[in-house]
């Protein structure tokens, strides 16, 4: 048993650092090769970077974790509040083809504002672990906020997340109802598609995550390491399934626009060949004659 239970814990080490790689990758290429002039292509390198971030901290447990593995995990939990923004900026630029930098956004405030109280009851949880012999009794209870806390922002990163979730719905929903011209309508849909299939790829790594860690940890269960890794192992092959998926739809958007720029030129080409059937010197000797007839034909008989 505990042979298994050692080959288990390695494979889930192996299967956090595989997936950490697989999304740090896809994250680094989609920001520095494939890149699109309204710059979201650093968006949804962000996001993948952020999957990144979660399976490397299945590499942490207590005998490698540089600080106690629950102030650790709290320490990196603001940083899962950014998803969900950076998800919902990157569907709305990319419906809108929006063109501006990139800034920081008012959907950022919560990260921070978590951020800032993360490192603040961190502070004070340090400073009162260094000086507990000084201080008295009753005041020992100030020592508990960085657990409390801790406990407390799953449940907000998983209201934020429902929110989230129904406002970049209401907006896919609004956007395919809107007309397009029939060359424009091809491009779109391999983007609202796109969108959509990104959007539900996160709905159901989130649910399966909530079902299988966040509620048996309010509800006072002990997750396993099985638990985590299945959440993971789904995620991993969730990120396999949008790369190939977003390969194919490049694929078939460059396809179609190529096939535009080639129609437009056929209509253009017959119009530019015709205007250069007599070149400038014809078109002046012409030109001089029409004048000549012209004046032969007002001379008085």
């Amino acid at each position: 048993m505990n042979e298994f239970n050692s080959f288990f814990s390695q494979g889930y080490w192996w299967l956090s650092l595989l997936g950490g790689l697989h999304c740090v990758g896809l994250g680094l290429y989609v920001r520095y090769i494939y890149r699109e002039g309204n710059g979201n292509h650093k968006l949804l390198g962000s996001i993948f970077s952020l999957m990144g971030l979660y399976f490397f901290t299945g590499m942490l447990n207590r005998d490698n974790s540089p600080a106690p593995i629950h102030l650790v995990f709290t320490l990196i939990i603001p940083v899962y509040f950014l998803l969900m923004p950076l998800l919902y900026l990157y569907c709305y630029r990319s419906l809108n083809n929006i063109r501006r930098d990139i800034k920081l956004s008012k959907h950022f405030y919560l990260a921070l504002i978590v951020a800032i109280a993360v490192l603040i009851t961190s502070i004070i949880n340090q400073h009162f672990t260094v000086q507990l012999s000084n201080i008295p009794e009753s005041s020992r209870l100030t020592f508990t906020h960085i657990g409390a806390l801790g406990t407390l922002l799953p449940g907000i990163l998983s209201i934020q997340t429902f929110i989230y979730f129904v406002l970049i719905i209401q907006m896919l929903k609004k956007y395919k109802g809107r007309s397009h011209k029939a060359h424009q309508e091809s491009l779109q849909d391999i983007k609202f598609r796109w969108l959509l299939v990104l959007t539900f790829a996160m709905v159901c790594n989130w649910l399966v995550r909530t079902l299988l860690v966040i509620l048996p940890f309010y509800l006072g269960d002990q997750i396993s390491e099985m638990t985590q890794a299945m959440t993971r192992l789904l995620l991993l092959l969730t990120v396999y399934v949008l790369a190939i998926y977003g390969l194919k739809q490049i694929t078939k958007a460059a396809y179609l626009r190529g096939k535009l720029t080639y129609a437009n030129n056929r209509v253009s080409t017959p119009i530019k060949a015709s205007s250069q059937l007599l070149n400038s010197e014809e078109l002046n000797y012409l030109n001089q004659l029409m004048k000549d007839d012209k004046k032969e034909g007002h001379k008085p008989d």
